[in-house]
């Protein structure tokens, strides 16, 4: 891994963070022992700091930091949203508005929850 990359490493797995993301992640109904859970903390804590400019970037950043093409974290991100058969009904008491089940997918969940991390005040939970 690159220089260019040790400034992301350091901020996935800054143990604050990471805790934090995690929080979020299964208070909306996303299993740990799914494959892209990983991928999906990864991807709240990057939007949530602001230190990447877009998905592409953030699918990028996490493929080179699990020596993954950004496709598969994609993917990864994908699947471990699509098994939580219930993600738009707890995503929509957490942030109190009504989200259709077709509204969800990757960037959604990601700029959703990476806003909250940023700022909890968001939460209905806080």
């Amino acid at each position: 891994m690159n220089n260019e990359f040790n400034e992301y490493a350091t901020l996935v797995a800054d143990r604050t963070f990471r805790h934090t993301a995690e929080r979020l992640v299964m208070l909306c109904g996303i299993r740990a022992d799914l494959k892209g859970f990983d991928c999906l903390i990864d991807a709240v804590i990057l939007y949530g700091v602001g230190n990447c400019n877009g998905f592409c970037e953030i699918y990028r950043v996490i493929g080179e930091l699990k020596k993954l093409k950004p496709k598969s974290v994609m993917r990864e991100i994908s699947y471990a949203i699509d098994q939580s058969y219930d993600i738009h009904e707890k995503l929509s008491a957490f942030i109190g508005i009504k989200i259709k089940k077709t509204d969800i997918h990757n960037g959604f969940v990601i700029a959703y929850l990476g806003k909250i991390f940023r700022n909890p005040d968001l939460s209905l939970y806080a």
